[in-house]
């Protein structure tokens, strides 16, 4: 008899992306490198401006924080927000390294902005809308901190079969593991055409487009893969570290079995789409 299906818990959904996000916050930026083009694409759809005054949500450690506050100088402000208290640490002190006065960080939910209306240039939304309960809130948030003709700005992942770095770990993972009692918005569910425009001017906003980016991500075996993986995966990286050592073991051969049919030369190659958006308020 299979186990009885729990009804969706959006807050308890939060608490655990917030856990997996502290916990990989120090390998993330590590583990979405293969996205950093679609990432950098997304804030030149922005067209920050210098002395932009510009909301990075689910900023994380300010990867994409740090890149838009080169792009609005040191007259402009980035604030870069995040439920991963331990994330945005990390973001701090690498901004600071990297001699960046124009950015700060601060806890905040994005579905529940704490910020004055029409008071941003732009907003940018980094591979963050599949990890929020209500995406459409987070953008209706968007719209109303947003000056008019401002712009927000969104990358997703592409559709599961076009996204093979995610694809084979959650393959074996199905493989390996029963269906979850409680099941979790898709990672893809913003890939298809049109999904992306679709929501954005349901919230309110026009002149939505989107680009299709593919970027191949080469690695030397399933070790390699899956360390990629765990460094960017946030809540599956918590359970999995509560499994014994063998589960793991497991899921890596798989893996090693599935990687076959991307083998070229000594490495395997595999093929990865991301989505940038953008429209105007």
């Amino acid at each position: 008899m299979s186990a009885e299906k729990a009804s969706f818990d959006p807050k308890r959904f939060k608490q655990q992306e917030r856990a997996g996000f502290n916990l990989v916050a120090e390998r993330y930026e590590r583990g979405v490198e293969v996205n950093r083009g679609a990432l950098e694409r997304m804030v030149e759809l922005a067209r920050l401006e210098t002395g932009g005054r510009v909301l990075d949500v689910a900023c994380g450690p300010g990867l994409v924080s740090r890149y838009a506050a080169r792009k609005v100088g040191a007259q402009g402000a980035i604030i870069g927000i995040d439920i991963a208290e331990q994330a945005l640490e990390i973001g701090r002190k690498r901004a600071q390294g990297e001699g960046l006065e124009n950015i700060s960080f601060t806890v905040m939910d994005a579905e529940h902005l704490a910020a004055a209306d029409e008071s941003f240039d732009a907003v940018l939304i980094g591979l963050g809308l599949m990890h929020f309960p209500h995406p459409e809130k987070a953008l209706l948030e968007a719209w109303r901190v947003l000056k008019p003709g401002g712009r927000v700005a969104v990358t997703v992942w592409g559709e599961e079969h076009e996204v093979d770095f995610l694809r084979l770990a959650l393959l074996a993972i199905t493989r390996q593991f029963p269906p979850p009692r409680v099941e979790r918005p898709s990672m893809f569910r913003f890939g298809a055409p049109g999904v992306v425009e679709g929501l954005l001017h349901a919230c309110g906003f026009g002149e939505a487009r989107v680009e299709r980016l593919n970027a191949s991500l080469t690695v030397a075996g399933a070790e390699e893969y899956w360390q990629g993986f765990l460094d960017a995966a946030g809540i599956t990286t918590v359970s999995l570290a509560k499994q014994p050592p063998e589960v793991m073991e497991q899921l890596v051969a798989q893996t090693r079995q599935d990687l076959q049919a991307y083998r070229q030369g000594e490495s395997y190659v595999l093929n990865n789409v991301s989505l940038a958006g953008v429209a105007v308020k």
